[in-house]
């Protein structure tokens, strides 16, 4: 993942306390309208505490946002297991959308604060996209794609970012509500890519 593993900060208890303080003070006002000073309340630390850990809002998001899509992406990786290629697009892609649809979290930044998944000139932040790609790859890989290796890796990051792109704007022929019309555009659509 990121310097957060080597560093230990993914099990340092104190972490767990701020980013769950954080995820729940996001969820409830928003990003922009959450204070350090309500995630420090929250978290039972001091305000100092919490900016030696992040020194700024924006740290503590990009942190969370990592850390939610690498769960996301272990929880897909899980689903692709034991399926044949196109099968493991759609059960993925599916997937996907339904987690996020439960997410409380996703669910808010999405609806009130969707441009703070994307930095300067559209560029996502916080959202890893070639990180992404690369372990989509490695599962379609997993699944039996046999496509030569740039072809692979090409077509997942492509997946990826139709994925991010459906995400920021929903309207269109799918309704990424539904499950049943993801599954079907999925492998209508997607699942071809990777035969």
């Amino acid at each position: 993942m990121t310097s957060d593993t080597a560093t230990g900060r993914r099990t340092d208890p104190q972490v767990q306390r701020i980013l769950a303080a954080a995820r729940s003070e996001f969820e409830q006002y928003g990003v922009r309208r959450a204070t350090m000073d309500d995630i420090a309340l929250r978290a039972g630390i001091s305000r100092r505490t919490l900016y030696r850990r992040f020194p700024t809002k924006d740290a503590l998001f990009e942190l969370l946002v990592l850390r939610e899509t690498d769960t996301l992406l272990e929880r897909l990786a899980r689903a692709a297991a034991g399926r044949e290629p196109g099968e493991a697009v759609a059960a993925c892609f599916t997937l996907f959308f339904e987690l996020l649809e439960r997410s409380a979290l996703a669910r808010r930044i999405v609806t009130s604060e969707p441009e703070l998944l994307l930095g300067p000139a559209g560029r996502p932040r916080g959202l890893p996209i070639a990180e992404a790609g690369d372990r989509v790859a490695r599962t379609l890989r997993r699944s039996g794609v046999t496509m030569p290796e740039a072809d692979l890796r090409a077509v997942s990051e492509l997946l990826v970012r139709l994925t991010v792109s459906l995400l920021l704007d929903p309207e269109g022929q799918l309704d990424i509500s539904d499950p049943a019309a993801v599954r079907e555009y999925s492998r209508r659509y997607l699942a071809r890519l990777v035969w």
